[in-house]
């Protein structure tokens, strides 16, 4: 990978923690309670309880619905129901009419054809938008950063005494100039 490469990514990655911190304080704003069976459902598959709650524990599907509504990662307002005609084509029948079982071996059949290799020609599916919006919402959540994911600041050990030669180039981190 290449610095402008890891640079790019890095920005990236800062404006889309950016945007799901605005979504979240929104949410605290304003309760968004409308239940949501399918994206329930979905949430609970992608992310289930175990030892640390899942992403319906977290809050992720008002979160889900709120990020929808505003078009993060390029979703529109009718991708929620674009997902329900998607999961509901691979069961053949209701995909919430389906046991846990079969609703997951559902998405995982979902999951392997909307990531395998698209055909030209072949209509991109919503899951992977959907997808990385629930990923995003539980990681970004108090229960996904604070309980799952620990935070180290320096990981390994700091050495502040490195040799510098004239052939190194000066390190850059200056901000400023930035607009997401």
């Amino acid at each position: 990978m290449q610095r402008r490469e890891l640079l790019r990514m890095s920005l990236l990655t800062a404006a889309a923690v950016a945007a799901a911190r605005n979504i979240w304080s929104a949410l605290a704003a304003k309760s968004i309670a409308s239940p949501d069976a399918l994206l329930d459902a979905v949430c609970n598959l992608v992310i289930p309880d175990t030892d640390t709650p899942g992403a319906t524990s977290a809050g992720v599907p008002a979160f889900l619905r709120l990020a929808i509504a505003h078009g993060l990662a390029r979703t529109r307002p009718t991708d929620r129901h674009t997902l329900e005609m998607e999961l509901d084509a691979a069961a053949k029948g209701t995909f919430l009419a389906l046991s846990g079982a079969e609703q997951r071996l559902t998405l995982e059949a979902l999951d392997a054809a909307a990531f395998a290799s698209a055909a030209p020609g072949n209509p991109p599916s919503v899951w992977p938008r959907i997808k990385q919006l629930i990923l995003m919402g539980y990681y970004t959540s108090e229960i996904g950063g604070a309980r799952e994911l620990r935070y180290r600041l320096v990981p390994g050990r700091f050495d502040p005494n490195l040799p510098v030669t004239a052939d190194d180039l000066a390190l850059s981190n200056d901000w400023v100039g930035l607009r997401f």
